[in-house]
């Protein structure tokens, strides 16, 4: 129960890293469901994040999977809510105030603020993301094989994700 309890703590927390996305948060998200606490492996948490690529919604529902894996249906329930809850206070609270705040000189400076902040959170996830799945020779040829098929656009991201899964299954 108090692991329970740790996880949803842990999840609420890490939903206020989310600056310019869930991607920002992947870091920290790694280093706590996998080294500090273990709920998932490395690669289990690569194979969740990119399972939830695949989903129509948020990526972040990598916490789904996370929570389920640790303590079944209920942490499933219990890690949505929690990385999802309190940033969506939040949207609520200022997105009904934003018209009449964004005409102060702070705002457009926060604005700005934010816009590196997000940009650097962002690559630092997709820097711990790639260093998590790339570890051999395919499976970088596959990445950078997925890489040119979407700077390319003719190809949806889903079809990528599926014919990259393929593709490591076979070459493995």
């Amino acid at each position: 129960m108090s692991d329970l309890l740790v996880m949803t703590w842990t999840f609420l927390w890490l939903s206020l890293l989310c600056v310019g996305g869930g991607l920002g948060v992947i870091p920290e998200m790694q280093r706590q469901v996998v080294t500090t606490h273990a709920w998932v492996t490395a690669r289990e948490f690569v194979d969740g994040y990119t399972l939830a690529q695949l989903t129509p919604g948020p990526t972040m529902l990598v916490v789904a999977f996370v929570g389920y894996r640790a303590h079944g249906l209920l942490g499933a329930v219990l890690a949505t809510v929690a990385m999802f809850l309190p940033t969506s206070i939040i949207v609520v609270a200022v997105a009904s105030q934003w018209q009449r705040l964004r005409t102060h000189r702070w705002a457009a400076s926060a604005e700005r603020a934010l816009l590196p902040i997000g940009i650097g959170l962002s690559t630092a996830g997709a820097y711990t993301l790639a260093r998590s799945a790339l570890h051999d020779v395919t499976t970088v040829a596959v990445a950078l094989a997925a890489g040119v098929l979407l700077y390319h656009g003719r190809i949806s991201a889903i079809l990528v994700v599926v014919l990259g899964g393929v593709a490591g299954w076979v070459l493995a």
